[in-house]
């Protein structure tokens, strides 16, 4: 038995077998093999390997009559690299000493390889990589033949153990089958923390190694909230774990029960709006069915995910039309496209960036590259007559910017005008706060945004500057430094004095102990996940405005993150105490 320790980033336990994913998505079934089996191994290396050179040969030929000499080259360097007698003598020796499968030797001898290379700081080399990328991937098909995995249809229930998860590899997942993640890398905002959210399913993140300690099979358990990982549990181990499973889902059914007999006040009768932060329009019915009082985020390049780099304006319309349905008149938030990244980068064909999260995202790619942004932006002013339906707009830094991006919109009206194609012209237009230039500077921007909605994830990350997925500094991003908590004040006093509507729908409105703040600070609109809207509205339903006014002076008093976070722990325990609820 082996106990990891991560970083937490959605509630619950999980426990079933591990499902590894090694090698671009690859799954690597079985990792070591019997004395008795390494000569047998080693010819099924063999035959992938002369497979490989026979696929190779055959596309190299093929090329050779169509183009140039220096073209069908490349392929000659693939057939020498399957050739090399380095990469081979290792490969074999780990089969044969190490008593590795072939295609986890192939794996690790190929990822060494590649690290190797980028470690390289030259051109040349650095364009080789896809080279050897292409050459593991081809061997890894010939010995997994059709054990390649396939996310999207699973035989049985498993915990996803990964390096990390691409949002649309989360997207594809069979939801009814994968019951946890534990990745290498990640923080507590991380996208594939917020999608373990969303799906209501256990994860921590930001475990290092874990993608290389565990085997394909291996009994995993996963404690969510504590970010603990057990590997191969002794049977009392499991037993607990069982039982704080059953423990956190009777906790789960008690909140739902006291939310749906709570009011959807405060103590003393002020309303407090919860919304739901969603990736597909699935989601609605179960959030509605929560509680939610319309979608307040729908993060709309999940839709990429789905349909590929360039969904039609067909493809978007229909998405939104079924979240109409779903919603029953109730509002839907539609962010518009949000890539750039960890987000759908080699999806949708950026370039690759030295530094992304600084780079071409976001707002600023809708505007360079505005052919996505109009056929979505088409799609959302067309389905816009079947509810109520608001555009936000992401990373917004400038008033410019924004300008900029609603002048693009009011073009598709008027073409949509001129076509005769039924739409819906006033749709509020609201914005992304989540670059400190935006808060700062918030004032500029009333008489500009219909609506205001704090994306804290960034904020924090920015303000911070702190990368919120990188687990070397995932100690540093708290919501709750004193830089963070001014300048979300600001922006919520802000909207309450011009009487612009504000929300908050990054992660931390998710929370307890931060919504008490938050609702201290006079915020009265929050969109979170769809599981997290239970405990909202109970703790909403049990405190008066002026004691959660009370908590954010303190709050804002202290100007030390870590007490602020002790404080509100303590106030939010009050009010759902454990000994009720569980956990």
């Amino acid at each position: 038995m082996e106990i990891k320790l991560g970083i937490p980033v959605s509630s619950g336990v999980a426990i079933a077998p591990a499902l590894v994913l090694d090698s671009e998505s690859f799954r690597i079934p079985k990792r070591f093999i019997r004395k008795d089996e390494v000569e047998a191994e080693l010819k099924r290396f063999e035959h992938a390997r002369q497979k490989a050179i026979g696929e190779i040969t055959g596309i190299k030929e093929g090329i050779f009559s169509v183009v140039k000499d220096e073209v069908a080259l490349i392929f000659g360097s693939h057939l020498k690299m399957l050739e090399d007698p380095m990469v081979l003598t290792e490969i074999r020796d780990k089969v044969s000493a190490k008593r590795y499968t072939a295609e986890y030797a192939v794996s690790r001898v190929f990822k060494k390889i590649i690290k190797a290379i980028k470690e390289i700081n030259d051109q040349y080399f650095g364009q080789r990589v896809g080279d050897f990328y292409d050459i593991q991937k081809r061997l890894l098909r010939n010995l997994l033949g059709q054990r390649a995995e396939n996310l999207s249809k699973l035989d049985r229930k498993v915990v996803i153990i990964a390096h990390d998860l691409t949002p649309s590899q989360t997207a594809t997942l069979d939801k009814s089958m994968v019951v946890g993640f534990a990745t290498d890398v990640g923080g507590a905002t991380s996208h594939t923390a917020i999608l373990a959210n969303a799906l209501g399913i256990p994860a921590v993140v930001g475990l290092g190694t874990i993608s290389n300690d565990v085997s394909g099979g291996d009994i995993v358990i996963v404690e969510g909230k504590s970010g603990r990982v057990i590997v191969n549990p002794d049977d009392a181990t499991r037993e607990k774990y069982e039982a704080k499973g059953r423990d956190y889902l009777d906790r789960g059914k008690k909140l739902v029960e006291a939310a749906s007999k709570a009011e959807r006040t405060t103590r003393d009768g002020v309303k407090v709006n919860i919304l739901a932060n969603i990736e597909f329009d699935e989601e609605i019915a179960p959030a509605v069915a929560h509680g939610a009082e319309g979608v307040g985020l729908f993060r709309t390049e999940f839709i990429y995910a789905k349909y590929g780099a360039h969904p039609t304006e067909e493809q978007h319309y229909e998405t939104y039309q079924k979240a109409h349905e779903a919603l029953g008149g109730k509002v839907l938030t539609l962010r518009t496209m949000d890539f750039g990244a960890d987000k759908f980068a080699s999806e949708v064909g950026l370039e690759k960036e030295e530094n992304p999260f600084l780079g071409c995202r976001s707002i600023r790619l809708s505007l360079k590259e505005p052919t996505m942004f109009i056929t979505q932006v088409r799609a959302a002013l067309r389905a816009a007559v079947l509810g109520p339906t608001r555009l936000m707009l992401p990373m917004v830094g400038s008033v410019e910017e924004f300008r900029a991006a609603k002048a693009l919109i009011d073009g598709v009206k008027n073409d949509l005008k001129r076509e005769n194609v039924e739409h819906k012209a006033d749709v509020p237009i609201g914005m992304m706060v989540e670059v400190p230039s935006a808060a700062i500077m918030i004032e500029r921007f009333v008489g500009e945004a219909a609506f205001f909605s704090i994306g804290t994830n960034d904020l924090v990350q920015y303000t911070l500057a702190v990368d919120r997925n990188n687990q070397a500094v995932a100690s540093l991003f708290k919501h709750t430094h004193p830089a963070v908590l001014s300048l979300i004040h600001l922006v919520i006093q802000t909207g309450l004095k011009h009487g612009i509507p504000v929300s908050v729908c990054g992660e931390m409105a998710s929370e307890a102990r931060f919504a008490l703040l938050l609702l201290g600070f006079g915020l009265r609109d929050f969109s979170v996940g769809p599981a997290s809207v239970p405990e909202l509205r109970t703790i909403f339903s049990r405190v008066k405005t002026t004691e959660a006014e009370e908590i954010a002076k303190k709050a804002l008093a202290i100007g030390f993150a870590d007490e602020t976070d002790d404080l509100l722990k303590a106030e939010a325990e009050k009010l759902l105490p454990a000994a009720e609820f569980g956990n």
